[in-house]
C-alpha cells in the first residue's frame, strides 16, 4: 500500500513538473506571436525619442503596448491637435489591454464605471479592474511599482463590488472570464526577458 501511494505521489508530481513546462513553453511561444524585432525597437526608441503622434501611431502597428496606451490617454484628455474621441481612447486601451497592460485594464475599467463615452456598466467595469488586479506587476522594484500602487490595484474590483449587486457581481465574474481570455500576451513580461537578455549577451 505504501509503495502503491509513494508511486502514485511521483506520477502526480512528474505530470505537474510536465505541466509546467508545456505552460511556460506556451506562453513563450504565444509571446513570439504578438511582439517582434520591431517591437523591442520602437521600445528602445521610446527611451529618448519624442513621442509625436505620428511615432506612437507607428509604434502601436508594432504593438508597442505602452504607445498603444499612450493613445488611449491621448484620446481621452485630448489637447490642441487632438480632440477628444472616447471611442479611439477604448479601443486602444484595449488593444494595449489584450497585451497585457494593467494600466489599460484600469482605464477601461474606469470608462464602463463613470459612463465617459458609453453607458455606465459597473460589471463591466468589475470585470476590467478585477483583471487589472491580476496583471499588476508585483516583482517590480519599488521604485517602480510601489507596494502601495499594488494594493491599490488589488483593492479596485473589491471596492467597486461593495456597490454592486450580487446579479451585477455574477455578471462582472462572466466578463472577466471572457475578456481574460483575450488576453494571450503579457508585455511587461516580454519586455523585462528582453532586456535581461540584451545585458547578458
Amino acid at each position: 500500500m505504501k509503495n502503491t501511494t509513494t508511486k502514485l505521489c511521483k506520477q502526480r508530481r512528474l505530470y505537474f513538473q510536465l505541466l509546467i513546462l508545456f505552460l511556460g513553453f506556451q506562453q513563450a511561444n504565444s509571446q513570439s506571436t504578438c511582439f517582434t524585432n520591431e517591437t523591442i525597437e520602437f521600445h528602445k526608441e521610446s527611451e529618448t525619442k519624442e513621442k509625436t503622434l505620428d511615432w506612437l501611431l507607428r509604434a502601436a502597428e508594432a504593438n508597442h503596448a505602452y504607445s498603444l496606451h499612450d493613445l488611449g490617454l491621448l484620446y481621452v484628455q485630448g489637447n490642441n491637435t487632438t480632440p477628444i474621441d472616447f471611442e479611439k481612447a477604448y479601443l486602444y486601451f484595449e488593444k494595449s489591454a489584450h497585451l497585457g497592460i494593467h494600466n489599460s485594464m484600469r482605464s477601461l475599467g474606469i470608462l464602463w464605471q463613470y459612463g465617459d463615452g458609453r453607458k455606465v456598466d459597473l460589471a463591466k467595469a468589475y470585470g476590467w479592474y478585477r483583471l487589472a488586479g491580476d496583471y499588476v506587476p508585483t516583482d517590480w522594484d519599488e521604485w517602480y511599482m510601489p507596494r502601495s500602487k499594488v494594493l491599490m490595484f488589488k483593492r479596485l474590483a473589491p471596492n467597486l463590488a461593495e456597490k454592486m449587486t450580487s446579479k451585477q457581481i455574477r455578471k462582472g465574474d462572466k466578463y472577466y472570464e471572457e475578456i481574460k481570455s483575450k488576453v494571450k500576451c503579457n508585455f511587461n513580461v516580454w519586455i523585462n526577458k528582453n532586456r535581461n537578455e540584451s545585458v547578458n549577451n
